[in-house]
């Protein structure tokens, strides 16, 4: 069963494709070009194909950041080094060794190490490390291009799609954690979310590795929508954290008033994660206002002082979520929300 729920996957089956096809059309251009090394086109054309056009781009500045540092270290080594077994000892010892210092510090050059050593130890001499240095460049730059050519052409995927996704799921788990129940519920929300950020993470940096360096008309902004997301996440776990003492310590009135004003939040950050989720924009927080509304009704008159302090930090968290909700819509639709006004200045 978790064979056929694998292929049931559209995400998982088309990156087989992909992936296949690029491995077929590297191998078809080494055979077709008689290359010497063909096989470090096919590998790098693997390495390189990812779900994302953006996670492509990424692999590539990888894979070439690494090859062309362990090909050049490699080569200033081998000329002036002794040729000979020493001679490449030496060279490959101190090449690898720098490289992968510098690998700690430097992800991007975590292949570099290998490349260098590879091209030493597998020439003959050190005059053919030449040689096997522009093959392997050549060979690895050709398996990257025909990488971002499959991505381009069989089922290309955006970021910015997987991006919205996550999204969408944060908003879901934000919506149930607003009335998660006592037994333990809302520490499991809690990983989900810490894991869905993890991924919201993974996918803003590809969306902005898709960017290509230039911005581009309606293009989901990925640090703002984690800014704001960020921001909704902890005024949700203010509205919990209230909603929970008024059970434990307050009028069970005023619980039941805040549990239906958090259940209409809860119930458009789901409608809001079904838009968001198809592509739509974010649309702005009127229900959360509306759901505002009815908080002067929760407290009965003549309520405890205590009860009454609840509402009034019940609505602090309401505000701090609307305002989050309106920096998500802007993140979508590229517009900035105005600066809240301090105490004392005019909101004219």
């Amino acid at each position: 069963m978790a064979i056929v729920d694998v292929l049931r996957d559209d995400r998982a089956w088309k990156q087989g494709v992909r992936t296949a096809v690029a491995a077929a059309v590297s191998f078809l251009f080494a055979e077709a070009f008689s290359l010497p090394q063909g096989y470090w086109a096919v590998i790098s054309a693997v390495l390189i194909t990812q779900e994302t056009m953006g996670a492509t781009v990424q692999a590539v500045r990888v894979r070439l950041v690494g090859t062309f540092a362990g090909a050049a270290i490699g080569f200033l080594l081998a000329m002036v080094t002794p040729s000979g077994e020493w001679g490449t000892l030496v060279a490959l010892v101190i090449s690898t060794g720098w490289l992968a210092i510098f690998a700690v510090r430097y992800p991007s050059l975590r292949i570099a190490p290998m490349t260098a050593a590879i091209m030493l130890v597998a020439a003959p001499s050190h005059a053919d490390v030449v040689v096997s240095a522009g093959h392997r460049v050549l060979e690895i730059l050709i398996g990257c291009l025909i990488g971002i050519g499959v991505q381009l052409l069989v089922f290309p995927r955006r970021a910015e799609t997987l991006l919205r996704s996550e999204v969408a799921e944060v908003l879901v788990l934000l919506g149930q954690v607003i009335v998660a129940p006592r037994d333990g519920a809302n520490a499991a929300l809690d990983g989900k979310l810490d894991e869905a950020f993890a991924r919201l993470d993974a996918f803003g940096q590809q969306a902005e590795a898709e960017r290509f360096g230039r911005e581009h008309g309606g293009a989901v902004d990925p640090d703002r929508v984690n800014h704001a997301l960020r921001h909704l996440r902890i005024a949700v776990s203010g509205l919990h954290r209230v909603w929970r003492r008024a059970l434990r310590d307050g009028d069970s009135h005023v619980a039941a008033g805040l549990r239906a004003v958090g259940e209409a939040i809860r119930a458009y950050l789901l409608e809001l994660a079904a838009e968001f989720g198809h592509g739509g924009p974010a649309a702005n927080s009127r229900r959360v206002v509306q759901a505002a509304a009815r908080l002067p009704r929760v407290a009965p008159p003549g309520g405890s002082a205590a009860d009454d302090q609840m509402v009034v930090s019940y609505g602090d968290a309401l505000d701090q979520a609307k305002l989050a909700l309106d920096q998500l819509r802007d993140a979508v639709t590229g517009a900035r929300t105005p600066p809240r006004p301090t105490p004392g200045q005019s909101r004219s």
